[in-house]
């Protein structure tokens, strides 16, 4: 008789002052996460492309390494991206969720679902623990760097032209 599989699901939500664009495209590129979160010490696209890919991450979690692979699919018109963890070890029987961008309030709401499923109760806890964990510190990670990099955009920004990339609308009197 196989152990039943127990779904466990966290949320965590964040403001951050900086575009929705330029906080999907901070997700969405991970090669400079080891540089920026404080987290992620090596991170490789091994596979796909902009919409769909391999991710390959190794972190410091609870004071330790750990490597991972998931899998990434982004929908940038509606700022999401899931992603699913592969080659998972026992007691873990799943693990995924997805990021949800999108404006509020003149900020940007993140935020970050998780789903996990384990075979031993016990460990849900703990499990869900680590996850507490790294999320509040991956979401903190990526308001700092946004909104770092959204002052840098914006000083730096051609005069007319919005720090954001998109173009200027002429006024009544330019036009």
């Amino acid at each position: 008789m196989s152990t039943p599989r127990i779904a466990h699901r966290t949320t965590h939500r964040l403001s951050i002052n900086a575009p929705a664009d330029l906080v999907f495209s901070m997700l969405r590129d991970a090669s400079h996460w080891p540089y920026l979160d404080g987290l992620t010490v090596y991170s490789e696209r091994v596979s796909g492309d902009e919409t769909t890919h391999e991710l390959r991450t190794s972190v410091v979690s609870n004071g330790s390494l750990s490597s991972s692979h998931c899998w990434r699919v982004f929908d940038a018109a509606r700022h999401r991206a899931e992603f699913q963890q592969l080659n998972l070890e026992a007691p873990l029987q799943q693990l995924g969720g997805d990021w949800e961008i999108r404006q509020a309030d003149g900020l940007t709401v993140v935020t970050l679902n998780h789903a996990f499923e384990v075979d031993d109760e016990h460990l849900a806890e703990r499990i869900n623990q680590i996850i507490e964990d790294y999320s509040r510190r991956e979401l903190e990670a990526l308001r700092a760097s946004c909104e770092r990099l959204s002052i840098l955009l914006q000083h730096h920004a051609p005069q007319g032209q919005p720090a954001d990339g998109s173009t200027a609308q002429p006024t009544a009197r330019e036009a």
